[in-house]
């Protein structure tokens, strides 16, 4: 039997994702759900839960988008069956872009022969204009600008990143983005994810903070002395 490598990827990577963010994705789909059939939110709750188990299910069997589908379409929904297959399409391909994209943005950390990386976008009928500019960045890995604006940039969205050797740098003939053509660059780009979707960018989200080191305070025997005084016993 052969074994599809993207569900290698999937088994051992991005369902640990897609089942970490259970209550994440339950909550960003509900009301888009609601949307799609108008259901009321707790049926449109129930139903996303339903959707992440099965599509968590799915991927832990090793199987496919078809495989799900078929679950969801024996789970008995009480949708007309074209409504619940479009419905159920939409569910496991934004999911698992997001889960796809998380699993990239990880792997970009911790591909050190890769210092550089570049914006891909798909050129056909169905792009999105306002991303094209992103074709034209080119930056180090670690660039706060991937903090912004890592893709994909909504749900519809097939903008991606490809990383760079050195070598394939120089043998490109590109060069750095620089920083001052940014602004102009990122004025144009445009993010269309729901609000609800929000909390599952966090591919997008910069490192925490280090902590800044504590100041080191330095007493002579007499303070020392001073401050434990009253703590000592009397001997008098």
């Amino acid at each position: 039997m052969r074994i599809d490598q993207d569900m290698i990827i999937a088994a051992d990577d991005i369902v640990d994702w897609v089942s970490d963010r259970g209550d994440l994705l339950i909550a960003a789909w509900t009301p888009q759900i609601a949307a799609m059939t108008d259901w009321k939110v707790p049926y449109a709750e129930a139903l996303a839960g339903e959707l992440h188990d099965g599509m968590v299910t799915s991927l832990l069997r090793g199987g496919t988008e078809a495989n799900f589908l078929n679950l969801v379409a024996r789970s008995n929904t009480g949708l007309a069956p074209r409504t619940e297959r479009d419905l159920a399409e939409r569910f496991f391909g934004v999911t698992l872009k997001l889960a796809r994209a998380a699993h990239r943005h990880a792997q970009d950390g911790k591909a050190t022969a890769l210092p550089f990386k570049y914006g891909t976008i798909v050129g056909d009928a169905r792009k999105d204009p306002s991303h094209l500019p992103l074709a034209n960045v080119l930056l180090p890995r670690e660039h706060p600008f991937w903090t912004r604006w890592q893709p994909p940039f909504g749900m519809d969205c097939r903008c991606g990143t490809i990383g760079m050797t050195n070598g394939q740098l120089a043998r490109s003939g590109r060069s750095i983005t620089p920083d001052e053509a940014l602004p102009a660059i990122e004025a144009q780009l445009r993010d269309t994810w729901p609000a609800d979707f929000r909390p599952l960018l966090d591919f997008r989200q910069p490192p925490a903070p280090a902590t800044p080191p504590q100041p080191t305070i330095t007493l002579s025997q007499r303070q020392l002395d001073d401050i434990l005084s009253p703590f000592r016993p009397d001997t008098d």
